[in-house]
């Protein structure tokens, strides 16, 4: 997920006319508003430095707080996609955008119930 924020964030940030033509739907949706587009491209770059540290340090809190935030983020953007249809790439795109919505919502439901780093369950003396 990291890699895909820093891809679309830097593009989009430092490019953001390519990323607007470049990407089948975005043009669909005119007119190019380049602020917009480079704030939306600083937003992915946050998400990135979000994802990333929760990745690095494996703190339960952050790791929680990135994945809950890249589904804040994913699953929105799949609704909008699924309900306006693109003219271009319309059943490909949702399909991409399912699968990035799937895999935060996939790690969080494995993380639920981890021990904080360092702890280990205790032998039960049944």
């Amino acid at each position: 997920m990291t890699f895909v924020h820093v891809t679309v964030g830097s593009w989009t940030l430092f490019f953001p006319r390519s990323f607007y033509g470049g990407i089948p739907t975005v043009d669909d949706y005119p007119p190019f508003n380049e602020h917009l587009f480079r704030d939306y491209g600083a937003m992915n770059l946050a998400m990135a430095v979000v994802l990333c540290a929760a990745a690095v340090f494996l703190e339960r809190t952050m790791v929680y707080v990135a994945l809950t935030s890249s589904i804040f983020w994913a699953v929105p953007h799949l609704v909008f996609h699924a309900a306006h249809p693109s003219r271009t790439a319309a059943s490909m795109l949702v399909a991409v955008l399912i699968v990035i919505a799937a895999i935060p919502l996939v790690l969080l439901l494995l993380t639920h119930g981890a021990l904080p780093a360092g702890e280990r369950r205790r032998p039960s003396l049944r």
